[in-house]
């Protein structure tokens, strides 16, 4: 009993936070940036600023999300999730805004390169935008947003995704003018299609809690199947790491992400979910500078 309340509240403590998934994408960040072969030990300002800064960034954004998502509808979050937003979900804003604050500071001598890779990139950066905040609102029609769209909720995840932790990252090295199209569509390809195989199994946990109408791939097919694809995507995307990433890094973390997905088939637990899957993000970072 004390150890799944210790789970729980590890949970709520980081996922429910989105510090979590912030260090998703900065882990993600960083093994991107390692895996093209930049040697980060030499990692200056600018570089250091920008991978960081996707992780500010994507907590931020997810906090967002939820806010908008909990006013506009809060019978699609879990009921446990939806507790802890209600409560906690106007400090968290403001702590996630004090975050920003502090990278905007720590990094102010790197504003005018950022600015410069925003606007030399404001159409990509503008569709990721979109997804993101679409995710939980439609901008258009001010609809519950991309993911009620039928079929559409995964795919868009894992795009975002892909272009936000394999494109983005990129941009922060001094390489990046020499960036040649097949590389940068490589680099956004193994991203989204790791990220779709880790993000299916979240189907099957909000199958509770998706209307039907939305019609997500367990609702269409089974949970066997969902799964089952999931493993494929992630197995796929294993082989296209060892191949083309300069370390097996990614590789490993894939093969941990195949693991969790496998004990999904049986067990539902939010840590498998929140902690573990997205922890394959973090993993992928800490194992391209374990294995440098």
């Amino acid at each position: 009993m004390g150890a799944n309340a210790d789970i729980c509240a590890m949970v709520k403590l980081l996922a429910y936070t989105h510090v979590w998934i912030a260090f998703a994408a900065t882990g993600a960040a960083f093994a991107t940036a390692i895996s093209s072969g930049y040697p980060i030990g030499d990692c200056n300002a600018f570089a250091s600023g920008g991978l960081l800064g996707i992780g500010v960034a994507t907590g931020c954004m997810y906090t967002l999300q939820r806010r908008i998502k909990l006013l506009k509808n809060p019978l699609g979050i879990p009921h446990e999730r939806r507790n802890f937003l209600v409560k906690w979900g106007k400090p968290m804003a403001w702590g996630w805004g004090l975050i920003a604050v502090v990278w905007t500071l720590t990094f102010a001598s790197e504003w005018r390169s950022f600015l410069m890779v925003i606007l030399d990139h404001t159409a990509i950066l503008g569709s990721v935008i979109i997804l993101a905040l679409g995710y939980a609102s439609n901008p258009i029609s001010g609809g519950r947003g991309w993911r009620d769209i039928p079929r559409l909720k995964w795919p868009v995840i894992a795009l975002a995704w892909g272009v936000v932790t394999g494109w983005l990252p990129l941009q922060f090295l001094p390489s990046a003018n020499a960036l040649d199209g097949w590389t940068a569509t490589k680099s956004i390809g193994l991203q989204t299609l790791f990220v779709a195989g880790i993000t299916l199994p979240f189907d099957v946990r909000d199958l509770h809690v998706d209307p039907m109408q939305l019609r997500t791939l367990p609702q269409q097919t089974s949970v066997r199947f969902t799964i089952a694809l999931a493993l494929i995507l992630v197995l796929m995307s294993m082989g296209c790491f060892w191949a083309l990433d300069s370390s097996p890094a990614r590789a490993i973390a894939g093969a941990i992400a195949f693991a969790g997905i496998v004990l999904v088939s049986s067990i539902r637990k939010e840590w498998i979910f929140s902690l573990l899957l997205d922890g394959c993000l973090i993993l992928q970072g800490v194992l391209a500078f374990l294995l440098l």
